[in-house]
């Protein structure tokens, strides 16, 4: 008969399996199933999970553990159990266990319930070898990033940049951005240099870009480890939250930003560093600025800031959901629109609320046009009335 444990054990033994999977390499996996991967310098693997041209998930170190993003569906995500689950089809249950069998991982919870053993403390030893496992994960990721940054100048030394930049409207450009230059490795494992218009992250040692013009798709891309940049006035307890670096070179045009505390995410992933940081910095008493993006991703990462950080309310750039569906705050700079009279103060069920509403748009990547994602939002009865919440507060 199986022993009982109280759910904050159960939870533990879960925990203690899925850190113990995350420090594998993931490669026995991936060539057991035959999925059709390529191995990106030292410490990521890109997955084509769906049959796509351009194959758009990885399984990558991060802090020392292997993590899986896809970007062609960002409710995608985890570990390699999770992988499993999208290449065969099985439920989590059956590809948590192949996946342990097939990396040699015990399942610390079978283990518990079928053990006469009275304590499943992790011994000395376990602590000892999961550290250094983890550690020797951080030096191979270290030892050899997909991307890094080279040097840094003046915006103001580059014309082209400048000219970019005024033809987005960004004509006083902020302190923080810089041009940085970095090198980059291509899916053939070749080396090629790169620079664009960014920010630093908060440590100096890594930055987020944005292309003069496009590289292939892409628009924008981080050197580096991806994280957060903050930017801080020890003066002032005021913050604003910025999804991108050009959504704050949008709202610098026309607003007093000179005194705030700036946060700018990098990438919608980053929600829970933004939410530590707003803690650990004392940065929640007076209700933050929030500039989101709109759509799904932003709506859905302003949430999670707010739950994590236990933040109620906060100040936010209203947008039209459907009429203006994925427009940013440099497009209602282009437009005219006045960004101060956009704010208002909303609830943290505001963005839950329609959150779930544009759930529908994680299928944007095979949705043709805007048109197409506005009428599926109609057939879910999505409307404007979810914007009105908080505005009679």
């Amino acid at each position: 008969m199986s022993k009982k444990y109280t759910d904050e054990q159960i939870q533990t033994f879960i925990r203690r399996t899925n850190e113990e999977l995350a420090l594998q390499d993931p490669q026995p996996v991936l060539n057991d199933l035959g999925i059709d991967y390529k191995e990106l310098g030292n410490d990521s693997y890109r997955m084509n999970l769906r049959g796509e041209k351009t194959a758009s998930a990885y399984i990558s170190l991060k802090n020392g553990m292997w993590k899986y993003i896809d970007f062609g569906d960002r409710t995608r995500g985890g570990n390699i159990a999770n992988v499993v689950m999208h290449a065969t089809g099985k439920d989590y249950k059956a590809a948590l266990s192949y996946s342990l069998q097939t990396l040699g991982v015990k399942n610390h919870l079978e283990e518990a319930l079928n053990s006469k053993r009275e304590s499943h403390e992790l011994s000395q030893a376990d602590r000892e070898r999961i550290k250094a496992q983890r550690d020797a994960n951080k030096t191979r990721e270290a030892s050899h990033p997909l991307s890094k940054v080279t040097t840094v100048y003046e915006v103001a030394t580059n014309q082209l940049a400048v000219d970019y930049l005024a033809s987005r409207g960004i004509l006083k450009i902020p302190p923080q951005m810089k041009i940085i230059n970095g090198t980059y490795t291509n899916n053939k494992n070749e080396e090629r240099a790169v620079y664009g218009v960014g920010v630093l992250t908060r440590d100096g040692q890594a930055g987020n870009i944005h292309f003069l013009s496009k590289l292939g798709d892409l628009k924008s891309m981080s050197l580096g480890q991806s994280n957060i940049s903050f930017f801080q006035n020890p003066n002032s307890n005021k913050v604003a939250v910025f999804e991108s670096k050009m959504d704050y070179c949008a709202a610098y045009q026309q607003m007093p930003l000179d005194g705030v505390n700036i946060i700018i995410a990098n990438s919608v992933s980053n929600a829970s560093k933004v939410a530590e940081l707003l803690v650990s910095e004392g940065l929640t008493q007076t209700p933050p600025m929030m500039f989101l993006q709109n759509d799904f991703a932003s709506y859905r990462m302003v949430a999670d800031i707010m739950e994590k950080a236990d933040i109620q309310e906060v100040k936010s750039i209203r947008y039209q959901v459907m009429s203006e569906y994925k427009k940013d705050i440099n497009d209602l700079l282009l437009e005219g629109v006045k960004i101060a009279d956009r704010i208002e103060q909303r609830p943290l069920e505001y963005f839950e609320d329609i959150a779930k509403s544009l759930e529908l748009i994680q299928k944007a990547q095979q949705t043709p046009s805007i048109d197409s994602t506005r009428d599926a939002l109609r057939k879910a009865n999505f409307s404007e009335r979810t914007q009105s919440q908080g505005q009679e507060r």
